[in-house]
């Protein structure tokens, strides 16, 4: 394995990949310039199993890799099926994995086919989401096609195995039919044809013993009844288990599992079969002359209650029925994915409003944290010096409860507080935050005004006044609409903070969509600016009138 890492250090200067001889055995791919053992994160590939392929690695970057896949034996041009696996991954480890010398022009994987995965936590196939695959041709690979696809490993201690579709191998397949000729069933006739790299190849036949070709012929025209269809293959489907609900980027498509559903089939053939083997002996055993058998084949088809049609169309319709019934369980599954996503839709939104509520009440604390502070620093207007003394020597029980709790526990969660009981009243004013003082009267008709708009130009007012605001703008920048114009100073930007948080203490009482609080408050800027113009405006209507007066005296 040593030797193996030490070759991957060279990347792709390895050479062409022609010189693939054998399959990767525990690989481990080592970045350029590494020295030492390997640590996670290092994959470690392995395709010497039976159905494996997977010739050679190359280490582009630590999130990509170069896959090189072994020709088919007897056949070097033609380079399609891979199968291997991947273990040593990080969790969360992203990878992109590049098969880069396929050599097919056309490929399924352009029109949504997916590669298979498993791992040994989940051990059934399922295909990667189709949206993380790719299939292009690469001027940097002479030319060949590639298949690229993402993937995101969710467990550390799994092994994770890729392939090109549902692997079924070679062993599988003797073991079914050694099953199958076990049972000594009278139209299952299994010979060898012939060897195929010291394989045998096997022919096999199913029909009635007495004459196959005489079968073959009445049963592909005469007409036979329809048998009961048994589901029984359908509903004995496994169970399939879903890559990662919790988060991860391992989201498979859900698949039942390919042998259950190719036994099913083989049960369904086989009744077929000896329905027709039953049909045809009684035939010709109850018949004495083709007249005799015509005549009775015909009464039988008058007297029968069930329906009667082709072999052909029989096939045609059970074809039909499973292709209907597989649709069925493709829908009920999506169902079943989108109502669990729904519910963690729902978990994600509740999740999300017991943040809001609990950044509101921070807030809420900060604010009266800072009043506190500042009444301290006797920055707020004349106190009497007996409540000063007591606030400074004995704090606010609330704030020290505060203290307390903070002492005692990681995490706080103060109690709701109400917007009125948020600001200082103290000598008929109230205190707003960072020394602002307004009048406590004006304060309560503010609160009843109606709309965004009115109430930040009525506070805007409050706090700077009529003649500071004519002679400000809100960014300090000229406007573009005159040529000549000087720019005035700015408003002070933590008074415009005082606004912007009044305002949204008066938004959050309406409503909790954080969306709308935003875009409601984005517009403080837009409210002072016309408040600023339609003083102006009086002003320069003032100036005119008293022009007029003095030119008329």
């Amino acid at each position: 394995m040593a030797e193996r890492s030490r070759t991957a250090e060279t990347g792709s200067a390895i050479g062409s990949e022609d010189i693939i001889a054998g399959n990767v055995s525990k690989y481990t791919v080592l970045p350029a310039g590494y020295c030492g053992q390997p640590k996670k994160g290092h994959l470690i590939f392995d395709a010497c199993f039976e159905s494996g392929n997977l010739g050679r690695v190359d280490h582009i970057t630590e999130f990509e890799y170069d896959l090189f896949i072994r020709p088919d034996t007897c056949n070097p041009r033609f380079r399609v099926w891979f199968n291997f696996t991947v273990e040593n991954v990080k969790e969360s480890q992203r990878v992109i994995f590049n098969v880069v010398n396929f050599s097919k022009t056309k490929s399924l994987y352009r029109d949504g086919m997916a590669p298979m995965v498993k791992s040994t936590s989940r051990p059934k196939w399922q295909r990667i989401p189709s949206k993380n695959v790719y299939y292009y041709r690469c001027p940097d690979h002479r030319k060949n096609y590639v298949m690229s696809f993402a993937f995101c490993f969710d467990r550390e201690d799994d092994t994770y195995q890729f392939a090109y579709c549902y692997p079924y191998t070679y062993t599988r397949l003797q073991h079914y039919l050694d099953n199958l000729q076990r049972r000594n069933m009278d139209y299952f006739c299994r010979e060898l044809l012939g060897l195929s790299v010291k394989r045998q190849l096997d022919l096999l036949t199913i029909t009635s013993p007495e004459d196959k070709t005489d079968l073959e012929n009445s049963v592909m025209q005469k007409k036979i009844k329809i048998p009961k269809l048994s589901l029984n293959h359908v509903e004995e489907a496994g169970e399939v288990t879903d890559y990662g609900e919790e988060d991860v980027e391992l989201r498979h498509s859900k698949r039942q599992d390919g042998r259950k559903q190719s036994e099913g089939t083989h049960k369904s053939i086989e009744a077929v079969v000896a329905r027709l083997e039953k049909q045809n002996g009684m035939s010709l055993s109850n018949t004495s002359s083709p007249e005799e058998a015509f005549m009775e084949t015909s009464e039988g088809m008058n007297n029968m209650d069930d329906a009667v049609v082709p072999r052909i169309l029989y096939e045609e319709l059970l074809r039909s029925y499973q292709q209907q019934q597989e649709e069925m369980r493709h829908i009920q599954q999506e169902l079943e994915r989108t109502r669990r996503q729904l519910v963690q839709q729902a978990k994600k939104l509740k999740e999300y409003g017991a943040l809001v509520s609990e950044m509101k009440e921070l807030r809420d604390l900060n604010r009266r944290l800072q009043d506190v502070l500042l009444l301290r620093l006797g920055s707020g207007p004349a106190i009497e010096l007996e409540k000063v003394k007591s606030e400074s020597i004995e704090p606010e029980p609330e704030v020290q409860k505060t203290f307390s709790e903070e002492a005692n526990t990681s995490t706080y969660y103060p109690a709701p507080v109400p917007v009125m009981d948020k600001y200082i009243l103290e000598n008929g004013k109230v205190h707003l935050g960072s020394g602002i003082w307004v009048d406590e009267e004006k304060w309560h008709q503010l609160q009843v005004t109606q709309g965004d708009s009115k109430y930040t130009k009525n506070l805007a007012v409050m706090i700077w006044g009529t003649d500071v605001l004519k002679n400000r703008s809100v960014t300090g920048v000229a406007t573009k609409k005159k040529k000549d114009a000087v720019p005035k100073p700015p408003l002070s930007p933590h008074k415009l903070s005082i606004v912007r948080e009044c305002l949204y203490d008066r938004i959050a009482q309406e409503t909790v969509d954080e969306t709308e609080i935003a875009q409601r408050l984005s517009k403080v800027n837009k409210y002072i600016c016309e408040k600023i113009m339609d003083i102006n405006k009086s002003c320069k209507n003032e100036e005119r009138r008293e022009s007029a007066k003095y030119n008329l005296q």
